[in-house]
């Protein structure tokens, strides 16, 4: 029964998250109409439509290529540049981070950049300053999620904004996930950041608009047999 009631929400290309949006807004506008209160039915029926296209969680066709580093969210590309930070266990690393600002018109699902295993999921509560101001990536209200890919550390930060005050993590350590794969979201208008090896051969630039799990940011050598990592799956 749990399994058909997913599926049926999987009909309608929207994060199960939206519905406790849609709904209400639906019921008001319901009654709004049966009072012909018109103009209240027409406020409450855009924000009803407005709530199902920001949770829209859309398919995509996921490039499969052993090497690849999608993009984690929709929106455009901020900075791309080369940062020191703290990765699991304490260990200091450099790599390339590519921040995407997300617009209150952009898909808020977060994706898997690569496939690979969870090794941590760290929340830190903090700020709420724009997410287009380059401090709010240490200091607002986040979730930094760690990865162990054929192409070493990979990482995924769900940073909150002045709107947003809500990030939604879906995944676990010790989680295996595919490349493309679902592990959260953010709502309503926010940044979120990608952290790869410095190895890796960067292929978008600030300015660009992506898509989550279907733009390319980076392609890299292989460090580690993938096929070690895919059969972890079965």
């Amino acid at each position: 029964m749990r399994r058909r009631k997913n599926e049926a929400f999987r009909l309608i290309p929207m994060a199960r998250e939206g519905w406790r949006f849609v709904i209400p807004t639906l019921g008001l506008m319901l009654i709004c109409m049966v009072l012909e209160w018109w103009g209240a039915a027409a406020f409450f029926l855009v924000l009803m439509l407005a709530c199902g296209a920001f949770f829209r969680d859309p398919h995509r066709p996921v490039p499969i290529r052993p090497g690849l580093i999608l993009s984690p969210a929709d929106g455009k590309v901020i900075s791309v540049a080369e940062v020191e930070i703290e990765t699991v266990g304490g260990k200091r690393e450099r790599l390339r981070r590519v921040g995407i600002f997300l617009s209150l018109f952009d898909a808020h699902i977060q994706r898997a950049p690569a496939f690979g295993t969870i090794l941590s999921v760290r929340h830190t509560p903090g700020k709420f300053l724009n997410a287009l101001n380059d401090k709010a990536s240490e200091e607002n209200e986040n979730n930094l999620i760690w990865m162990e890919t054929s192409m070493g550390t990979v990482g995924v930060r769900q940073i909150a904004g002045i709107i947003a005050r809500r990030v939604v993590c879906k995944c676990r350590p010790r989680q295996h996930v595919l490349a493309g794969q679902r592990i959260g979201l953010i709502r309503f208008g926010s940044r979120t950041e990608a952290y790869f090896p410095l190895q890796a051969r960067v292929l978008t630039r600030v300015g660009r608009k992506v898509q989550a799990g279907l733009s390319i940011l980076a392609e890299m050598p292989v460090v580690k047999n993938p096929e070690a990592i895919r059969e972890s799956f079965e």
